[in-house]
């Protein structure tokens, strides 16, 4: 993976050095802040942005492996929060899809919805689909999923809508106490995604 070859005059030489030294050094450009700034403003704009939250998902030690997640881990994960509340413009977080293979639950899935709320249109959306059907007691991936189907790639809409259902049916089947109520805005999306035979029957009338 290379980085984009047209950064912005306020990132000189970005380009070179960006998949190296941000996982390691967050501030490598300056303030986190100010460097999505920079790839937001009119020299930017969305592709150099969700570009580089590609590159820093890339450099992240995959889930599954024995690799340890290491100073590497946390860096990202500011960054990506840094990205979260830098107002960025619409598509600029599409590549957060990529860290669906990186990151620990608890840390991956508030971000994974944040992003997919800004931009709905996530890269590997499917996979990102998967990692969230696993996880039917949290409110976050309910929501994730909802946001998932608004806007999928034709090449993921069948996989997201399927990983979607199997999380609706396993939070469906949790007590009723422990059902998050998040569980019916990922029905109604499930519907106006195409899942039909998924809306309400309504009640007779007499």
């Amino acid at each position: 993976m290379t980085a984009p070859s047209s950064w912005p005059p306020c990132l000189p030489g970005a380009g070179e050095h960006l998949a190296h030294a941000l996982p390691t050094d967050g501030h490598f450009l300056g303030e986190p802040a100010a460097v999505w700034a920079c790839l937001a403003d009119d020299h930017g704009g969305a592709q150099p942005a969700s570009r580089l939250m590609e590159l820093l998902a890339r450099r992240l030690p995959r889930r599954g492996t024995t690799r340890p997640l290491g100073a590497a881990t946390g860096t990202a994960t500011a960054l990506w929060r840094a990205a979260l509340d830098a107002n960025l413009p619409p598509g600029a977080l599409a590549d957060a899809g990529h860290f669906a293979a990186a990151l620990p639950d608890a840390v991956w899935l508030p971000l994974a919805r944040r992003s997919a709320a800004h931009t709905p249109a996530q890269a590997r959306a499917d996979k990102v689909a998967e990692r969230a059907a696993a996880h039917p007691r949290e409110p976050d991936a309910l929501l994730l999923a909802a946001h998932l189907l608004t806007r999928p790639a034709p090449e993921d809409a069948a996989d997201v809508r399927r990983h979607a259902r199997t999380l609706l049916q396993a939070a469906e089947a949790l007590p009723a106490p422990d059902r998050p109520a998040e569980a019916e805005q990922l029905r109604r999306a499930l519907v106006e995604a195409g899942e039909v035979d998924l809306a309400p029957t309504p009640a007779p009338t007499d």
